[in-house]
């Protein structure tokens, strides 16, 4: 692959991941407070608050594994295990349309997710063979 395109490459992967920094780190945080539409969703879905404590924690956590290249792989795989529960949750509640507002962040994190693997500080390095 030519040095051009694995930049542009890198770019676009660097420009994914601080857009879902970005609104996971916002949304992560709002799921704290008790007087958020967050906390009356949870509540609608008979979630209890450690649940949605957890949620924001998961989303924070992920947003900040998301700056760093050899976490990004990380970070990246927690948003698609929320965004694939809040799938759940719609279709469970019985408003599978509402599985829209997932798809683009599973779709964002599945392409950093795979983009980043080769960076990623938990995958093994491959042994040499003699």
């Amino acid at each position: 692959m030519g040095n051009r395109r694995r930049i542009v490459l890198d770019l676009g992967l660097w420009a994914i991941a601080l857009f879902l920094a970005s609104v996971f780190f916002r949304q992560g945080i709002s799921k704290f407070s008790d007087s958020s539409g967050w906390a009356q969703a949870f509540r609608q879905w008979h979630f209890p608050v450690w649940f949605r404590l957890c949620v924001g924690a998961a989303e924070t956590a992920a947003a900040a594994l998301l700056l760093t290249r050899r976490t990004a792989s990380g970070g990246a795989i927690m948003i698609i295990a929320v965004m694939i529960g809040a799938m759940g949750t719609h279709v469970w509640w019985g408003r599978p349309w509402q599985i829209t507002s997932e798809l683009l962040p599973l779709l964002l994190g599945t392409i950093v997710a795979v983009g980043r693997r080769k960076s990623f500080f938990l995958r093994r390095k491959a042994e040499k063979t003699s």
